[in-house]
């Protein structure tokens, strides 16, 4: 069972919520908070969700600063980030923050608890016009590399390897013996790979590529 702690400074959002996760068998929602602080302080006790489900507009402080402090804080849990709106800057900065999800208030339960579902197995859920803005944002710098590059295929077949051998898990070492390649050679089309996906750490290389459909 998938234990959940939501977030919204809407008393009537939030219980709405509640009453809909609880009635599925497999989601626990073990408290509900109407301000981040309160939140952190739960959390500093050791009660630990899996998923958190976190408002972006909340009073006190801001929901982007509570899922920052967080993912650093307790990077075990997977934080899904809910709004009634977004923008391209937006989403990518909390990208790079390490959330694992961002849904607009309008999505639909059925939708909502595939997300959860998805995000407590380690994947990634977005909505449909997030990922819009997310691939049309990476896609137009992925056309001004291209252009300064000369290059109309920013990723080699060789780097899209890579990328899910490393979403597979593998080590630097393991992957080089796998492609028979030494593991410095390994180490710079890992570090090639992310300047050309314009991304700081492997964790934003593989949520992008999961988001691009080059990894599963």
């Amino acid at each position: 069972m998938t234990k959940i702690i939501l977030v919204d400074d809407h008393k009537v959002f939030l219980q709405g919520m509640e009453a809909l996760l609880s009635r599925s068998e497999d989601f626990e929602v073990i408290a509900t908070f109407t301000d981040g602080l309160e939140l952190m302080r739960y959390l500093a006790e050791g009660n630990l969700p899996d998923v958190l489900l976190l408002d972006i507009e909340m009073k006190a402080i801001s929901g982007v600063e509570v899922a920052e402090n967080v993912l650093k804080q307790y990077p075990s849990i997977k934080v899904i980030m809910l709004s009634t709106y977004f923008s391209e800057d937006f989403v990518q900065h909390l990208m790079e923050s390490g959330i694992s999800g961002y849904l607009l208030k309008s999505t639909g339960f059925p939708d909502l608890k595939a997300a959860i579902n998805k995000v407590a197995e380690g994947s990634f859920a977005f909505s449909p016009d997030v990922m819009d803005i997310i691939v049309k944002g990476f896609g137009s710098k992925v056309k001004t590399k291209s252009a300064s590059h000369d290059d109309s295929n920013p990723l080699t077949e060789r780097e899209i390897e890579l990328i899910r051998l490393i979403g597979d898990e593998l080590t630097m070492k393991e992957i080089a013996e796998k492609l028979y390649l030494s593991e410095h050679t390994v180490k710079t089309h890992r570090k090639n790979i992310m300047t050309k996906m314009d991304v700081k750490n492997t964790a934003g290389m593989i949520k992008k590529a999961f988001i691009l459909g080059l990894i599963e």
